[in-house]
Parts: C-alpha cells; structure tokens; sequence
C-alpha cells in the first residue's frame, strides 16, 4: 500500500503541468458554467431582499385628477388587493434651475424608505432628498421649488423646505434615469418625501396597492404573470369607475356653465344698463356744476358736488361689478376648458414593470446573464470535456508497460486503478473547486458591479447554488475519472506479459493524397511524414480541430457581441433618427395656452426645422407575454415631411417607405416581438388598456425603441377620430446636450406643455445598457483567450508526449533542432488553421444565435461579424499558438537521444 501511494506521488510530481492544464480546462467550464447561471438568481434575490425590506407596492393606482371618496372606496373594494395606501405626488422645479423633483408623500406601510443619511420629514417644512443629491445639498439646508409652469401651482402649501435627510427608494431604482416629467427638462433629476400635511390639497392622487396573493417573488413567471392578470382585470372595474366620475364631473361642469352662463348674462344687461345710467347722469351733473360756476352760485356747487360724491360711489361699484363679471367670465372660460379634457382623464392601475422603469430594467439584465447562461456555458464546458477526456486516456497509455509491471507482481487490478482514478478525481475536484469559488464569488461580483453602477443596489447576496456545483462536478468527474477508468479497464483485460510491451503501432495504409501520385511525389519527407500522422492519429486531429473551432468560435462571438451592440447607436441616431426631440402640449388646453405652447417651437431662433404631428404613448403585449411593449405612435400632419426627420426603410429591401391609407408603418423589434409581418393585424392598446387592430403595411428598419407610424386617414379608420396634431417634431441648429436641455425646459415652462422626448435621453439608456453588456462581453472573451490558450497547450503537449520516442529518431538522424521542432508544429500548424476556419463558421452561426435572445426588448442588432472582429480573433488564436510553440521548444530540444535505441526486445 505504502508503494502505490508513493507511486501516485511521483505520478502527480512528475506530470504536473498536465494536471494543472486539465485543472485549468476544468476550472474554465466550471467558472463560466456557475458564474453565469447563479449570477442572474442572485440579482433577483438581492432585489427581492430590498423589496421586500420597503414593502414595495406590487401596482400602483394613479390618476390624472384628485381621488375623491368614491374613487378611494373604489380602490380600497378591488378583489385581490390586500392593502391600498393613498398618497400625494407633484412635481417641481428646483428654483433657479431646470431640474424636475418628484415630491410625494411620506408611505406609511407600502414603497417606505431607506434613510442613508438624516431622519424622515416630521413637519410641514421638512423634506427628504434623493440620495443622489447628497453630494449637492446638506442636512440642515433649504430648498425652495417653483411650480416649472406659468399660471399653476406647485401643489405645496410651502416654497421653501428644511432638508433633514437622505434616502433611496425601489420605486427609483436607477440613478441617472428616474422618470419622465412634464417640467424641466423633461426628466427627472430626483425626488423628495414630504408630509401629507405639506400638501395644499387633503385628496391624494396615487394609490400604492399589495396583493393578497403575490403567488411567488419578484422576477418569477408565477408573480408576473399573476401581476399582469390582476392588474388588467382590475383596469377594467377602474374604468368603469373613471367612466362614471367624468360623467359626474360633466353634469357638475355643465350645470356650472349653463348657471355661470346666465348669471353673466344677467350681470352684462344689469351693468349695461347702470353704466348708461351713470353716463347720463354724469352729463348731467357736469351740465349743472358748469351753471352752477357760472352762476357763481355757492349752494348749487355744494349741491352738485354732494351728488357728484354718489355717482362716484355707484361707478365704483360699477367697476367693483365688472371685475367680479371678468372673473366670472375667467372662470366660464376656464371651467368650458376643463370640460374640453375630460376626456384626457384616467384612473388607471399598473403593476411593477410598467410604473417602476429601473424594476423593469433590473429583471431584464438578469435575464440577458441568463440568457449567456444558457448558451456560453455548453460550449465551454464542451471544449474542456472532450480535451480533458483525451488527456486522461493519454495518460493511461503512457503508464501501459508500468500497469502490466505491477500486475505481474501481483497487484489486484482495483490496486493498479487507484492511481488513475485518484489522480482524475483530484483533477476534477482541484478544477471544480476553483472554478466554484471564482463563479459563485468572483464573476457574480464583475457582473453585478457592472450591471447595478445605475442602480440602487450595493451589495449582491450570494448563495451557494450547491445543485450547479454538483452538476460541474459530475461533468468534471465524467471527463477525467469516466476517461481513465474505460481506458484503464479496457488495458487491464490484456495478459500482464503482453501489457508489458509497448502497444503495437497500427497497421499502416495509404492515405488520399498517396493516391494522387503526381501531387505525392513533389513532396518532402517532411510533409509526407507529416500528412501520414494527421491521418494516422484522426482522434487527435479532429480534438485539435474541435478545440481550437471552439475556443476561437466563443472569441468571435464576444468580440461579434460587442460590435453589433455598439452599432445600434450609431445606426439609429445617425441614419435613421434625424430629430432631437419631440415637443408635446395639450390640444385640448385653452387657445391662448396651446398658441402659446406652439410658437415656442414654431417662432424659436434655435429651431432648425420642425414638422407637426399627434403623438401618443401606447402599448402592445405579445401571445403569452407579461412584459408591456410600450410603443410611440405618430402621426404626421404631412406624410411627405417625415422623412426628413425619421428614415422610413424597408427592413428587407431597404427601399424607402410611405405611409399609406390601408395600414402602418411598424419598427422592426415590435414586428418581431408581435410574430407579425407584413399583412398581419397586431393590438395596440391606450393607458386604460382599450384595444384597437392596426394592420401592418409595411416594416420598418429601427434600431432602438418601438414605433408605429400611420397617416391621417388610416388613423381615422383605426380610432374612428381625426388625429389632432399634439406635437412638433423639432431638429434644434446646435443639438448639444445644454443646447437640447434648455430648449426642452423653456417649452415645458409652458402651460399647456405635456411632454419633451429627447432622443439624446433614449441614445442614453441604449448606450447604458450596452456599456453592461460590455463589461460582461469582456469577462467572456477573456475566458474564451485562456480556454483557447490551455487547449492549444494541452493537446500540443499530448502530441509531443506520446512523440518522443519518432523525436528522438529524428535526432538521432541528424535533424537540425529546427526541422526536429517543425515535424511537430507542422501539424499543429495545420490542425490550428483547421480549426481556425472551422471557428470562423461556427462562431458566425452562434454569435447569430446569441444576437437573436441577448439585445434589450427594444434594440435591434444588426447580424453579421466584422472583419476586424475576425481578424483579432484569429490573431488571439495563431499568437497563443506561437505562445505554446515557445513553451513546447524547450522540452522537445531536451528529447534524450538514447531513448530512441533501447528496445523492449
């Protein structure tokens, strides 16, 4: 017993770098194998923990109008909801700044806070600050805010407030992109928590809803789809009760006007009346006070005076009498301009993906890690399963004359086994072990740092996912205990004297190239030797091949990854976007408002040129999908001024496009995310979730966001309205970031300002998105470098391993050490450029693959691979092989000579 452990010892001194490079191999598969599938489970988990600390509302209830008590008993009755809390929100400006604030009210139970710094507001003139603005303002100081919007309030009692704290929220998960607003710039730059006291009006607007039966955590498809299904069936009783509250609202505005109508009328005859009334008698005292003077009558210009005094009086109450007639006619005005946008009321209900963005991008870049999970994963471990099978095969025939030897001593067969199985199983335990530690450690952390810079999160919860290294260690176990064990088992079955000779050479036969003598004949000893053993030894050639295909196949793909990403921005917004922003206001504001909302883009000096058009804010969901895809429609008051702003492209033909009146003009993405093509009908539905069948015309190439496009009359038929224009389409003469800012804030300053889209801020989040992949992308080229590396290492050392002794030959005849060291790389050589070409091929069709489930739900990648992705790929792979070239020299120059004249004989 103490010879075999000594045995096993010197086995494992003197082949230690083939252990550590079936290590290595395994360590590889191991480490991406793990790290990519845990990594998107334990984003999840860390946010469940964080929802689940602030009892993060699972939908939310907002509305366009106060919630009076029959909206709040409406909410509080929905079936399936465990909890609704009411709250106030507005939004502000920063005063002396254009930057937007969320203010709400402090949540009692559902979406609470997490204080980093300070306490929650106590008083009316306290606040709580977004910790993103920690860096900007102090514990202790003041802010003050301005409503953003001429002739409206900021719905606070108070301007200025006291900032006694600090705090982060899950309903405001990213950092940079925390919502849209109608003030501002048109985005967000952060968010404050107040009293409800601080708001002037006691009704909330917002409802935070729990479910009684979430059916599972966040992220899951049992809570998704459940959220999704709850939440459509409770818009339907919400619009019902919308429906009934317009109405209400109707008669209460009609019975308004028709009353203020009459009394104004009344009023204008009644003070028409009195002002001719007071005109005449005006004339008349003037008459008498003018006889009077002449008369030089004291008493009579007493007297007159004296009535003069009344008159006054009466004009002023004339006057008093005409304001309170222009206010009532104010309040006509304002109260017929109110009636106009009834209709643009709601009550509508969301769930998380759709009323909190950074939940909903949160769950997507889990996904994209998953996705990598389900692909990468196979090939690499693929690679490091078939190099690691040959090696311990390898290694069981080198120790042929030695198992035979200790058979014939007597050893039982299980005896002269252990050394293989012990050495495998060490190598496959070593490997896993080290590939567990880096992918349930090391690689969750590089992606979660790179994935979560924008979000809220700090710290990733890891587990340990004990079923992922059980499977890593039954594949590392089957590629080097299973290799060694058929291998050993199938020599053992030979007679210890025939065991004890070398195995016999194969027996020769001529190969394909023989057989073409003229081609034969020109060649050298060299490289017929060298066409012999590719064919003599196919295993080794075709693993060489596989290996080096796959290796180089994975870098292309990273490589191709990172390329057809970053195309996106460049294709979107620089052929195909030609606008800066689109500027939206509300048709149905008063005339003097929507004029005014108007000509600060159609009067603007900053303006280069600008298009009208209705622009709504819609969505569609796919056939057994949970996932919103929201959707910009447009509308353009002139079809032939469109393509100046946006590139309509036929998505096949790349042919220009028009828009017609018997269908749209659908993006790219949502055509693909739909199932559709050209002449089929997708849903798209408004915010209350009221369906409408539009027909696909035509297919359009986009890069970047969901769009429809219809003309005027394919409107018409689709809506059954006309499409009143709501927005310009605005290309600004300096499209700089301050430049676009300030032009977008000095129209939201407007009142009857809706909205700016900026398709800087939609470049923005593209290009956040894709510098996370990149991230990502880099950990997994890297891999595939060292996989390729170690593959081209071990299979060259394999090779020159079970060489020595045609090596030593080859000295002994007198090769130069050149020609000795080129009888190996020769083959290697070509296997290499083999593989190569192979890769090229194979990393073409997965990196199609991988385009095809990894780009954000509303990208759209362009296919195919550059040529300096495959020119740096294929370089990576010939200097690696240079690099195991250099490595492998030395040994092959230390052959011993004499080897080659012993004989077993």
């Amino acid at each position: 017993m103490k010879m075999l452990n000594k045995n096993i010892a010197r086995e494992f001194k003197l082949s230690i770098a083939r252990f550590i490079s079936v290590s290595a191999l395994l360590m590889l598969g191991v480490f991406v194998l793990i790290g990519l599938n845990v990594t998107g489970p334990n984003m999840r988990s860390t946010a469940q923990k964080s929802y689940t600390a602030e009892h993060l509302a699972d939908a939310k209830v907002t509305s366009t109008v106060a919630l009076d008590a029959n909206d709040r008993q409406t909410v509080r009755q929905l079936s399936g909801i465990k909890t609704a809390e009411f709250g106030h929100t507005t939004d502000v400006v920063i005063k002396g700044s254009r930057h937007a604030l969320r203010i709400q009210s402090n949540p009692a139970t559902l979406s609470k806070l997490t204080i980093t710094k300070g306490r929650k507001a106590k008083a009316a003139d306290e606040i709580v600050l977004s910790d993103k603005l920690s860096g900007e303002y102090q514990l202790g100081q003041h802010v003050t805010f301005t409503s953003g919007k001429t002739g409206s309030t900021t719905g606070l009692k108070k301007q200025t407030y006291k900032i006694v704290g600090f705090a982060t929220s899950t309903e405001f998960l990213k950092k940079d992109s925390l919502g849209s607003t109608s003030l501002g710039s048109g985005t967000l730059y952060g968010f404050g928590y107040v009293v409800k006291a601080a708001f002037s009006s006691s009704k909330p607007n917002v409802a935070r809803l729990a479910f009684t039966n979430p059916k599972g955590q966040a992220y899951s498809t049992s809570y998704e789809h459940h959220a999704k299904t709850l939440t459509d069936k409770l818009q339907k009783k919400l619009n019902a009760r919308n429906k009934t509250r317009v109405a209400d609202l109707r008669t209460e505005l009609n019975d308004e006007i028709s009353s203020g109508e009459s009394q104004i009328q009344t009023n204008e005859a009644a003070i028409k009346t009195a002002s001719t009334q007071l005109t005449a008698a005006q004339q008349q005292l003037s008459t008498q006070l003018a006889a009077a003077k002449a008369a030089n009558n004291a008493t009579a210009v007493a007297q007159v005076e004296a009535k003069q005094q009344v008159l006054d009086q009466q004009k002023a109450a004339l006057k008093s009498k005409q304001t309170a007639l222009a206010t009532a006619k104010s309040d006509l005005a304002e109260a017929k301009t109110t009636r106009k946008q009834l209709d643009d009321v709601t009550l509508t209900v969301e769930s998380r993906n759709d009323y909190n963005d950074g939940y909903n991008n949160y769950g997507e870049d889990a996904q994209r890690i998953d996705v990598l999970g389900r692909s990468f994963p196979a090939f690499f471990f693929l690679i490091a399963i078939l190099v690691s099978f040959t090696t311990m095969q390898r290694m069981v025939e080198e120790k042929r004359i030695e198992m035979g030897t200790m058979r014939a001593l007597g050893y039982s067969t299980g005896e002269v086994m252990r050394e293989f199985l012990v050495y495998s199983v060490t190598t496959a335990v070593t490997g896993t072990v080290l590939g567990s530690v880096l992918g349930l450690v090391v690689l969750p952390r590089i992606i979660f740092n790179a994935y979560t810079a924008n979000f809220n999160f700090s710290t990733l919860l890891l587990a340990p996912h004990f079923g992922y290294v059980a499977v890593s260690l039954v594949l590392a176990l089957a590629s080097t205990v299973l290799a060694s064990w058929l291998a050993a088992r199938s020599s053992l079955k030979i007679i210890p004297a025939e065991l004890m000779l070398p195995k016999p050479p194969a027996n020769g036969s001529r190969i394909l190239l023989e057989r073409i003598k003229p081609l034969w004949r020109k060649m050298s000893f060299s490289y017929k030797v060298t066409a012999r053993n590719l064919f003599r030894y196919k295993g080794r050639m075709f693993m060489t091949i596989i290996g080096v295909a796959g290796a180089t196949a994975l870098m292309i793909t990273g490589f191709g990854i990172r390329d057809s990403l970053n195309t996106i921005v460049d294709r979107q917004f620089g052929n195909i976007s030609q606008y800066d922003l689109v500027t939206v206001y509300n048709p149905n504001a008063g005339t003097s408002a929507m004029r005014k909302a108007q000509a600060a883009v159609t009067d603007s000096s900053q303006v280069k040129r600008d298009t009208a058009a209705y622009f709504a804010n819609v969505y569609a969901t796919a056939s057994g999908s949970d996932t919103r895809e929201n959707i910009a429609l447009m509308v353009p008051k002139s079809g032939g001024q469109l393509d100046h702003y946006i590139k309509l492209r036929d998505d096949k033909t790349g042919k220009k496009l028009s828009l017609t009146d018997n269908g749209a003009v659908v993006s790219q993405k949502l055509a693909k995310l739909q199932g559709a093509s050209v002449g089929d009908t997708i849903s798209l539905k408004d915010t209350d979730g009221t369906a409408h069948k539009v027909k696909i015309a035509a297919i359009t190439t986009m890069y970047a966001g969901h769009y429809v496009y219809m003309n005027q009359t394919y409107y018409q038929k689709v809506y059954d309205k006309a499409a009143k224009p709501n927005a310009y389409l605005v290309t600004l003469k300096h499209n700089t970031s301050k430049s676009v800012n300030a032009f977008a804030s000095k129209f939201n300053h407007h009142e009857a300002a809706v909205e700016t889209v900026q398709s800087r801020e939609t470049k923005k989040t593209i290009t956040n998105i894709l510098g996370n992949l990149n991230n990502l992308i880099l950990v997994l080229v890297v891999s595939a470098s060292l996989l390729s590396l170690v593959v081209l290492y071990t299979l060259t050392n394999i090779n020159v391993s079970e060489r020595m002794p045609e090596l030593s030959t080859l000295k002994v005849l007198g090769f130069y050490p050149r020609e000795v060291l080129m009888y190996i790389y020769r083959e290697t050589n070509i296997l290499t450029g083999a593989g190569i070409v192979v890769g090229i091929g194979v990393g073409y069709l997965f990196h199609a693959y991988i385009m095809d489930l990894l780009p954000p739900a509303t990208a759209m990648v362009a296919p195919g691979l550059t040529w300096i992705n495959i020119l740096i790929s294929v370089g990576l792979t010939i200097v690696f092989s240079l690099i195991v070239m250099f490595m492998m020299n030395r040994k092959i120059q230390s052959v011993d000579m004499l080897e080659a004249l012993k004989s077993v004989d």
